[in-house]
């Protein structure tokens, strides 16, 4: 048998070696975060409201977990990634971090647990097995997600009343954090509006936060029919039926919150035409959350942010640049913008005629 030898690498080859290891099992984070999802990990360690041990812990899953040994596998990868506090002793229990207790709880008024479920379905993670194709632009210049599935990700939705049910709740738990974050940080954008239109706005999420931290305003969230169908109006926000490429309703401000990063450049100049039609070029204006890709490069959120477009990309969007952003408004007839930073992974631009 060959002895083995006992040279080292060069620091560099080593550092090299893990950068790229590290890359290509940077998956196992998302599909073990999915899979604890699915089994309810975060949810039954908060009922029991302390921490929990093992045998407990498999014995008060929805499914009975029948191979705790693989439980406790996956627990202590949730713990490396930090989202699940374990002890180190003979017979190891399990609490929630901060960051798994306000988001990975399904209870909790932060959570991201439904987001997290559609956007790691199979049928969206197929389409980044296609980025390659997308890229080469082999076959025309469809998304990643059209070039799998033969459709784009609304007009899927718009089919299958289920998944649109599934989307509409993961982009709703996504919407509030950015909204909570967009009324703490950025109150000066509101000042003074009596009236919004929230173009897209879904099943009502942001539009009653503002309502709430801004009760001065009246909001009409305008969104396609398969959405809004079915939803009440109350406490001075109403919604409408509508598609924002044919017309938007008037009001003081008109927003858009992660609405054109769906949108290639072309489509989203039609957004805007119709919004800046909606808007009093006197007083109005046009309020855009979204992410700004260059801003701050040594935040916390910045991978997320570069990460986002590679997302984006896949389903048909794009984030941008500021550079991006200011030539965009301008195509579009806004002669002056202004961004505001705000606790979360998107910037608020406000955009004047």
């Amino acid at each position: 048998m060959p002895e083995l030898s006992n040279k080292t690498c060069p620091e560099e080859e080593l550092d090299g070696q893990a950068l790229v290891w590290n890359q290509i099992l940077s998956i196992t984070d998302s599909l073990v975060l999915k899979c604890a999802i699915r089994l309810q990990i975060f949810d039954a360690i908060h009922r029991h409201g302390s921490a929990i041990s093992l045998p407990s812990l498999a014995a008060s899953l929805p499914t009975p977990c029948l191979r705790p040994t693989i439980l406790l596998r996956l627990l202590r990868y949730l713990s490396h990634i930090r989202l699940i506090n374990i002890t180190n002793d003979e017979h190891p229990s399990f609490s929630l971090t901060p960051s798994s207790s306000a988001f990975l709880v399904t209870t909790s008024k932060q959570s991201l647990a439904s987001f997290i479920t559609i956007f790691l379905d199979e049928d969206f993670l197929a389409a980044f097995h296609a980025l390659d194709v997308c890229v080469s632009g082999g076959e025309g210049e469809g998304s990643a997600f059209e070039m799998v599935s033969g459709e784009t990700v609304f007009g899927r939705a718009a089919r299958d009343p289920v998944l649109s049910h599934k989307f509409n709740e993961g982009m709703a738990e996504s919407a509030r954090i950015t909204a909570a974050a967009m009324v703490e940080g950025a109150e000066k954008v509101f000042e003074g509006l009596r009236s919004m239109v929230d173009v897209g706005g879904g099943m009502g999420t942001v539009a009653r936060v503002i309502r709430r931290r801004f009760p001065g305003i009246r909001v009409l969230v305008l969104d396609l029919a398969h959405v809004v169908d079915g939803l009440v109006g109350s406490d001075g926000v109403e919604f409408v039926a509508g598609d924002m490429f044919v017309e938007v309703p008037q009001g003081d401000a008109v927003l858009l919150v992660r609405i054109l990063h769906d949108w290639s450049d072309e489509k989203s100049l039609d957004i805007l035409q119709k919004c800046k039609e909606a808007i009093n070029p006197e007083s109005g204006k046009l309020i855009i959350v979204d992410i700004i890709i260059d801003d701050d490069k040594d935040h916390e959120l910045h991978h997320a942010r570069v990460a986002s477009d590679i997302m984006m990309m896949a389903y048909g969007g794009k984030e941008r640049t500021e550079k991006e952003w200011r030539s965009l408004l301008l195509r579009a007839g806004f002669t002056r913008c202004n961004k505001t930073r705000i606790k979360a992974l998107q910037h608020v631009i406000e955009a004047w005629i």
